[in-house]
C-alpha cells in the first residue's frame, strides 16, 4: 500500500501537469494505464499553440499557457517547448462576421493578429485556393509545440519534487471511505484523499468505478494523414491552416504535409485507428482548397479527442463528491492549454482561488463545472464545434 496526498489517473499531457503542479502542495502518485505516458491523444496532437483555437474559455488557458510554454521554469527542459510556426485562420463570404469576432476577442487579450483578404493570405500560404474564401486572420505568435519535451519536463519535475509516476496501472478498482481513496491497480494499491481524474476517452469509465454518476463527457476519433508536399516548396515558412467552420487543418510537419478533416465520431475509448472514409475526405479538402496534389500517402493514424456538448473544459470538483476532481473534455486543446488548466485543476484540488491570471480571463469555477447542465444530463446534444464567444 503506498499513501499519498493526490492521486492522478492518466499520464497523458493533463494527467502529468496537474500532477507535476500539486506536486508542489503533497505527495503525487500519477497512475498509467500504459506501458508509457502520452500514448493515446497527447502523442498523436498536432501540437501548436494558438490563442484562436477552440472554443472560448480554451483559448482563453492558451493565453495563461503562453508564459510557462515561452519561458518554462529554470531546469524544466534542456531544449525550447516552443519554436515558430505561425496560424491562419479562413472565412467564407458567410464566415466572415465569426472571424472578425474571434479578431476582436484576440485583440481584447493582446494578440498580435492580422486579418487580410484571402489573396493577401497567399503571402504566408501560397498553395492556399484564394478563389474559395473571402478573408484570413493570421497569427504571427502560434508556435509549434515540442510534446515529447514538454511531458518529459513535467514528469522530471514530478519524480524531482518527490511523486511517482507508475506505468502499467491501469484502475482495477476505486473505493472511497472514512475520508479517504482507495486505488487497486496491478501495480499495487494506492490511497489518497484526492482524486484527479484525468483519464481522457477514459474518464467516464473511471467515474463509474468511483460510484459517481454518468457525466456527458464523449470521446470522438480524429483522423490524420501525412504526404509529401509539392517538389520545391518551402514548406517551413507556411503556418497552420484551418478553415473557420474547422472541416480541415493543415500544417508542416516533419518535411511533409499533415492534414485532418477534423472528423468528429463518437467513439468507445480506444487505440484509436484513421477511418479511411476520413483519409479520403481529408484528401479531397486538400485538392479542393489548396493546389497540393495527394500523389501518396505516407502515414496516416487516428487518435481520440474528448468533448463536453459545449466542447468548454470540464474541470473541478465532483458536485455529488469534491474529493473527486475532473480535468477532462480537453477536444484538441489539451496540449497548448494543459500549463493553465493544470493549475485550474489544482486550485480545486487544494482547495485554492483560481489562478489570479485564469480568473482575470473570466473563468469561474461555475463555467467549467462538471456539474454544469450539459454535462450532468445525458440526453444532452452531442458536440458541435465550438465557436469563440464575447471576451467577458
Amino acid at each position: 500500500m503506498e499513501a499519498a496526498d493526490f492521486i492522478v489517473i492518466g499520464a497523458g499531457i493533463a494527467g502529468a501537469s496537474v500532477g507535476y503542479e500539486l506536486s508542489l502542495g503533497g505527495k503525487v502518485v500519477v497512475l498509467e494505464m500504459e506501458s508509457s505516458a502520452g500514448y493515446h491523444s497527447t502523442g498523436r496532437s498536432a501540437a501548436v499553440m494558438s490563442e484562436n483555437y477552440g472554443p472560448a474559455l480554451w483559448s482563453r488557458l492558451v493565453t495563461s499557457s503562453r508564459g510557462f510554454l515561452e519561458t518554462p521554469p529554470d531546469g524544466f527542459t534542456d531544449v525550447p517547448l516552443i519554436t515558430p510556426r505561425g496560424a491562419l485562420f479562413l472565412a467564407r463570404k458567410e464566415e466572415q462576421a465569426q472571424l472578425f469576432n474571434q479578431a476582436d476577442e484576440l485583440l481584447r487579450r493582446g494578440a498580435s493578429i492580422k486579418v487580410t483578404t484571402a489573396e493577401e493570405a497567399l503571402r504566408y500560404c501560397p498553395v492556399l485556393r484564394a478563389s474559395e474564401f473571402v478573408s484570413a486572420l493570421y497569427e504571427p505568435d502560434c508556435k509549434d509545440i515540442d510534446t515529447n519535451a514538454l511531458l518529459a519536463g513535467y514528469l522530471k519535475g514530478l519524480r524531482v519534487r518527490g511523486g511517482h509516476f507508475v506505468p502499467d496501472a491501469k484502475v482495477e478498482s476505486l473505493a472511497h471511505s472514512g475520508g479517504v481513496w482507495t486505488v487497486t491497480t496491478p501495480r499495487g494499491v494506492f490511497e489518497a484523499p484526492v482524486i484527479v481524474n484525468a483519464a481522457g476517452g477514459w474518464v467516464q469509465q473511471i467515474a463509474a468505478l468511483a460510484g459517481l454518476s454518468y457525466r456527458n463527457v464523449i470521446p470522438f476519433r480524429r483522423t490524420a494523414v501525412v504526404f509529401d508536399p509539392p517538389a520545391g516548396s518551402e514548406i517551413h515558412t507556411w503556418p497552420m491552416t484551418f478553415d473557420v467552420a474547422e472541416t480541415f487543418y493543415f500544417k508542416p510537419e516533419a518535411g511533409r504535409i499533415m492534414v485532418s478533416p477534423v472528423d468528429m465520431a463518437p467513439s468507445d475509448p480506444c487505440d484509436a485507428q484513421a477511418d479511411e472514409l476520413e483519409v479520403a475526405i481529408a484528401i479531397d479538402r486538400i485538392h479542393r482548397y489548396t493546389t497540393m496534389e495527394v500523389q501518396r500517402v505516407t502515414h496516416k493514424w487516428g487518435g481520440l479527442r474528448t468533448f463536453a456538448p459545449d466542447h468548454e473544459p470540464v474541470i473541478g470538483r465532483d458536485p455529488e463528491q469534491p474529493s473527486f476532481i475532473w480535468l477532462a473534455g480537453q477536444g484538441g486543446n489539451g496540449v497548448m492549454a494543459g500549463a493553465a488548466a493544470a493549475r485550474l485543476a489544482a486550485s480545486f484540488a487544494l482547495n485554492a482561488p483560481i489562478p489570479a491570471d485564469i480568473a482575470a480571463l473570466g473563468i469561474t469555477a461555475e463555467k467549467v463545472s462538471p456539474g454544469r447542465a450539459c454535462v450532468i444530463d445525458p440526453a444532452a446534444d452531442a458536440p458541435v464545434v465550438g465557436t469563440i464567444e464575447a471576451f467577458e
